[in-house]
């Protein structure tokens, strides 16, 4: 029988929510042992919840708990390297959020700190398990279109004009459109190229007066090995309306 991994949850805002129905699903996989959130009120609403899991006022407390395996770290973004890193610390597996940090050297200490601490890491993206691009990259995988040599993305939606907070605006504290969506498309690209990326250029735009600390749109060219390509396009869209 395989093992059972222990795992621990760290924050419990909206992220959490998007994951925790789901843990039920592979329960002879995964077992949720613990919850941890900074929010007092968070933590009792977790354990309410959950009675079976315990709940921590600091993911460094979860960190120290021998009942845990598993770190997802589902903290804001701007503290998703400093959770990350803390869990690998002591010795727990990670699974972390996009986006993995923000800014290189972070994502650097990230993988410095695996490594020296032999745990595992992986990057919780969601689109690529999504039923239609699985079934995109089965048919680009057969052959059946030929050679893909050019991939293009394009997004635009009204993620700038939703229900935010100020700091949710501001790239500086790690949201805004490059952090909160850019890695949507580049995750959906990577995984339909297959092949590692060798190269991006791109620019941002701030073109929207109302939130002038984030990005309006911005544009990013890829290149892959075996010479795939990929533009990636994102621009919000004003007249949306939601029903």
């Amino acid at each position: 029988m395989s093992r059972v991994l222990r795992l621990g949850i760290a924050g419990l805002g909206i992220a959490s929510d998007q994951v925790l129905p789901h843990i039920g699903a592979i329960a002879d996989r995964v077992q949720l042992t613990a919850g941890a959130d900074v929010q007092a009120d968070a933590v009792r609403a977790f354990q309410a919840r959950y009675p079976d899991a315990q709940g921590f006022a600091s993911v460094e407390a979860m960190c120290r708990s021998a009942d845990v395996d598993v770190i997802w770290v589902a903290t804001p973004n701007d503290y998703h390297a400093e959770h990350a890193i803390l869990a690998a610390r002591h010795g727990k597996h990670v699974v972390c959020e996009k986006p993995m940090a923000i800014s290189i050297e972070q994502c650097n200490d990230i993988i410095a700190a695996v490594n020296e601490h032999h745990v595992h890491y992986v990057q919780g993206h969601s689109k690529i398990y999504y039923a239609p691009l699985r079934k995109m990259r089965e048919i680009i995988r057969s052959g059946a279109l030929g050679r893909v040599t050019q991939i293009s993305s394009w997004n635009y939606n009204d993620w700038l004009i939703r229900p935010v907070t100020e700091k949710e605006v501001m790239t500086s504290e790690g949201a805004g459109p490059v952090f909160r969506q850019g890695p949507h498309q580049v995750d959906i690209v990577r995984y339909l190229a297959g092949k590692r990326a060798l190269s991006v250029r791109a620019q941002c735009g701030r073109h929207e007066a109302a939130y002038p600390q984030t990005e309006s749109d911005y544009s990013a060219f890829v290149t892959f090995e075996d010479g795939v390509s990929a533009n990636l396009n994102f621009f919000w869209k004003k007249d949306i309306q939601h029903n």
